[in-house]
């Protein structure tokens, strides 16, 4: 499975992006509403490649409100890149994944489908939509996640 980001849930973006800074990673992209979730999301890269997508609470009743007060700022959950995504929640939901979220537009990520999905031992999990080979520039992978 590749990869496509770690997200982190922050308070507010614009002290958690200046502290992320610091530890060598820069802006990829400008911050992104995402009003349908209730979240502001913004992409991070260091010099190896290795992305963080921060992401913040818009209204008390975004989801990620939730995991900061019981958490504070924090490491939130992977993304994997998926190319078949149905099959991947299917596969998912077989080895005891839920799905909380079923594959819907992201604008944080150029309007490709995402999905949530969360088991107790190993967290929360997002699956982004790749219809179009890597996300990213580097090796051609083939298949799916699973």
């Amino acid at each position: 499975m590749k990869v496509h980001h770690i997200g982190y849930a922050v308070n507010e973006l614009e002290s958690a992006a200046e502290k992320f800074h610091r530890l060598g990673y820069s802006p990829s992209g400008t911050p992104v509403d995402d009003a349908i979730r209730g979240v502001r999301i913004q992409f991070f890269e260091d010099r190896c490649g290795v992305k963080v997508e921060l992401v913040a609470p818009l209204k008390e009743s975004s989801p990620v409100s939730g995991w900061l007060k019981k958490n504070g700022n924090s490491p939130y959950h992977i993304c994997y890149e998926s190319l078949d995504i149905e099959r991947d929640i299917a596969a998912m939901q077989e080895q005891g994944f839920m799905l909380l979220e079923r594959p819907a537009p992201a604008p944080a990520m150029g309007q490709r489908r995402v999905a949530f999905l969360y088991s107790r031992p190993t967290g929360l999990l997002e699956f982004v939509e790749n219809v179009h080979g890597p996300l990213d520039s580097g090796p051609e992978r083939n298949g799916s996640l699973l």
